[in-house]
């Protein structure tokens, strides 16, 4: 080959010594190629090209240095902005710490705000929960109260349906004929007749059986002093029973001409003329006034009253029957009560209801010993001191 060409191919190839320097320099980039023509193979013979070959590989690649140096100069400038930002950003200035710690605390206060709008809206749920909950038992216990209302209101019209009935069916027995009295009967009585007692009820054949009160025929019956208790019973259709428990005289005063008899409990049954077959008892204390039918004795003759009972009960658990020979008690003085034997003709000095047991004792010993003397016996002494005694009658 001549010497100029040889001339140009040294200088090709220092030249592309040179620029291979520069693409190793380069090659750091992601975007060069491995090429064999740039680089050095130890041992193996560089076969040369056609020159026109070769300076059209060299006007590529001066294309591509072109290229891939305005590429590394952008890379260099774009490199030289970012080390200028962050030798902004990490520079110590003070406006530009007052910046970051202005962005961290509103990073800080941006983090704590969700916090809370994390805690509130957890809250908010809850509180939603509970409200539904709270809704839920209230909406219960308005159902369960709904349903008691409807109970009462029911249960309410049902009695008033059977109110209805039975008021009606009262209304129907007031009007019907087929509960018209048609018999009264009356038990327990007597003393006092039936008739008598039929009309102090106040009763009616042909009277409707629910036209009448109990309690008014009861007062009505008990208008009469020997009425104790009254009990009235309705036998329907149309029967009536009136059961009566009468008090029994056992007692009789003397009231100027007339007789008057007294129950055990000093209730005044009745006053008559014709006498009773009673002991009579005088020197009681009651006004006159007081001597009605049905009206009780006074307190203090109540009381020598109760001291009777106790010395009838006394002479009658004697055994000799002597409180059926009794045919008067003198109450004048509650210390010296005395009784009178008509059949026997004697009077006993009992004195007052001390040791009744013994003074009956010293009466029945009286009694038999002195059986056909008429005379007194005299009980009201000391008997832990004194003797009784019998004075006959002279």
């Amino acid at each position: 080959m001549p010497r100029a060409t040889n001339e140009k191919l040294n200088k090709s190839s220092k030249s592309k010594k040179k620029t291979n320097r520069n693409v190793v320099v380069e090659r750091k980039t992601k975007d060069d190629k491995f090429s064999f023509d740039d680089e050095i193979v130890i041992g193996l013979k560089r076969i040369d090209e056609p020159a026109n070959k070769l300076q059209e590989k060299a006007t590529k690649k001066k294309k591509n240095n072109k290229k891939n140096n305005k590429k590394n100069k952008q890379t260099a400038k774009d490199n030289v902005k970012v080390k200028n930002k962050n030798i902004k950003e990490n520079s110590f200035d003070d406006s530009n710490i007052i910046i970051k710690s202005k962005y961290m605390s509103n990073y800080e206060n941006n983090e704590e705000d969700a916090e809370l709008k994390n805690k509130q809206n957890k809250a908010k749920l809850n509180k939603n929960k509970k409200t539904t909950n709270k809704n839920y038992k209230n909406n219960k216990k308005k159902q369960i109260k709904s349903k008691k209302k409807r109970k009462i209101i029911f249960r309410v019209i049902k009695w008033l349906i059977l109110l209805g009935i039975v008021i009606g069916g009262i209304v129907y027995a007031m009007l019907s004929p087929i509960f018209n009295i048609q018999g009264i009967t009356v038990n327990g009585n007597s003393k006092i007749s039936s008739e008598t007692i039929v009309s102090l009820s106040g009763l009616i054949i042909d009277q409707n059986i629910f036209s009448f009160r109990t309690s008014d025929v009861i007062d009505g019956i008990k208008q009469n002093a020997y009425i104790d208790t009254v009990d009235v019973k309705r036998k329907f259709p149309d029967q009536v029973e009136l059961s009566v428990k009468e008090k029994v005289a056992t007692y009789m005063l003397t009231y100027g001409n007339a007789y008057v008899y007294l129950n055990n409990q000093g209730y005044i049954l009745e006053i008559t003329s014709e006498k009773g077959d009673f002991p009579t008892i005088t020197g009681y204390e009651t006004p006159t006034e007081q001597i009605v039918e049905g009206n009780r004795l006074s307190t203090t003759d109540l009381e020598k009253l109760n001291d009777v009972l106790k010395i009838m009960e006394a002479i009658s658990s004697g055994g000799n029957k002597i409180d059926s020979q009794i045919t008067q008690i003198d109450i004048t003085d509650n210390s010296n009560y005395i009784l009178t034997l008509g059949k026997a003709k004697k009077k006993i000095y009992l004195g007052d209801t001390t040791n009744l047991s013994t003074k009956v004792l010293w009466i029945n010993k009286f009694m038999q010993e002195e059986e056909k003397n008429e005379g007194t016996i005299y009980l009201n002494v000391d008997l832990n001191n004194d003797r009784p005694y019998f004075r006959e009658k002279v």
